[in-house]
């Protein structure tokens, strides 16, 4: 039967003795004849960060790296290279934000190096509504590809009609 997406939404409060009466009309609908009818509250994407270590960052200055200016992206590691305590390595560049706040320090500005992957895409889908996110993903990429076998279909028809 019909039932609510979360049971702990409250709907009406009744009073002992009082009934809801309801006649209720749906209409199947998709995202492209209204947004009502979408099940996505929020989809984008963005590439994939790439960053580098071009010069080695050590103790202080490394430390500043880590916590302040790309938390996630960065890990301290202990080293005994030229008497440093402790040095910056890449650990997680996913959560890289490309804000560049390092780039205020002079020293790190030379010494890291940010860029995309041009061909690498994180997509993000949020979902509201009874559908997962993967299955929301996956139906799209079926509709994609059924626009395009319909594209490759109409190309082929007509290469055949120039001949």
């Amino acid at each position: 039967g019909i039932r609510p997406l979360h049971e702990d939404i409250l709907i009406a409060k009744l009073r002992p003795g009082q009934v809801i009466e309801l006649e209720a009309h749906a209409r199947k609908g998709v995202g492209k004849d209204h947004a009502k009818f979408s099940p996505v509250a929020t989809a984008s994407y963005r590439l994939m960060p790439h960053v580098e270590i071009l010069k080695p960052v050590y103790d202080e200055l490394a430390e500043e790296l880590v916590n302040w200016f790309e938390p996630g992206v960065f890990k301290c590691e202990p080293t005994d290279e030229d008497g440093h305590r402790i040095k910056a390595v890449v650990v997680n560049p996913y959560a890289c934000t490309m804000s560049r706040n390092y780039m205020r320090n002079p020293i790190l500005k030379e010494s890291i190096k940010m860029s995309r992957i041009p061909n690498h895409f994180i997509f993000s889908v949020e979902s509201v509504g009874m559908m997962e996110p993967a299955v929301i993903v996956a139906e799209a990429l079926k509709v994609l590809k059924e626009k395009c076998e319909r594209v490759s279909g109409l190309a082929d028809d007509a290469l055949a009609m120039g001949e």
